[in-house]
């Protein structure tokens, strides 16, 4: 799977206008978005074997989604909508960005906020937004792009196995693998991982990653591992 930055994972928050515009809250130095939803148990002992172990059975309940973060306290336009409803208990509408994966929209609240500061330093605020409503999912759109090459892990000797590493790409994908032999395509060995064979000794294998979404596909080849050596 490809790697995204923590620092993007963000809340967007609506300015009430029409139309709606939507701009990142400031400041946030730690963030999390929790999908939850509550365990319903439905386990019933079985009847025909009333003395057997009983496995536990469950249904999902009531959703939640929930966004926190915390951080620097930086006032401006979005922090002072933000404060309006803190301070009306209102809900508003918001968006959370997921890297690589996608946006959730919908209507929100803050059901907890808090400042801090000390006597040295800036002062520094906590949120916890809750999901006031269902919210609509929309997948990160863009064909994936190649940000740090493929890898291979292991020891390039015949018996041993090699692992494929896709590196990171942009925007969420599916990933297939191709291993070549000095370049050229091994028939077959298409993957995660890659075990040489006698045919391979004193040559260099590499893995091609191909990345595919709806928006496209790219590939990228990763370095290659010292010559194959004998068992």
């Amino acid at each position: 799977m490809s790697q995204q930055k923590g620092r993007l994972l963000l809340i967007k928050i609506g300015d009430g206008e029409s139309p709606e515009a939507f701009a990142n809250l400031c400041g946030l130095k730690t963030r999390s978005f929790n999908l939850s939803a509550n365990e319903i148990d439905t386990t019933v002992p079985d009847c025909d074997n009333p003395g057997a172990a009983v496995q536990k059975q469950s249904e999902p309940g009531i959703v939640n989604r929930t966004f926190s973060g915390s951080g620097a306290f930086i006032s401006g336009a979005t922090q002072a909508i933000l404060m309006g409803h803190v301070r009306g208990a209102t809900v508003f509408n918001a968006q959370v960005v997921v890297p690589g994966e996608g946006t959730y929209a919908g209507s929100w609240m803050v059901s907890d906020f808090e400042f801090s500061g000390e006597m040295e330093g800036n002062m520094e605020f906590s949120a916890t937004f809750t999901a006031a409503g269902p919210l609509s999912f929309t997948a990160e759109s863009g064909a994936p792009v190649n940000t740090l090459l493929p890898s291979i892990s292991g020891i390039a000797q015949v018996g041993q196995t090699l692992s494929a590493n896709v590196g990171a790409w942009t925007h969420s994908a599916v990933f297939t693998f191709q291993w070549k032999k000095d370049g050229t395509n091994i028939s077959g060995a298409t993957e995660e991982t890659y075990v040489p064979v006698t045919g391979d000794i004193g040559s260099t294998i590499t893995v091609a990653v191909t990345a595919t979404n709806s928006s496209g596909s790219a590939t990228a080849t990763s370095g290659g591992t010292a010559d194959v050596i004998a068992a």
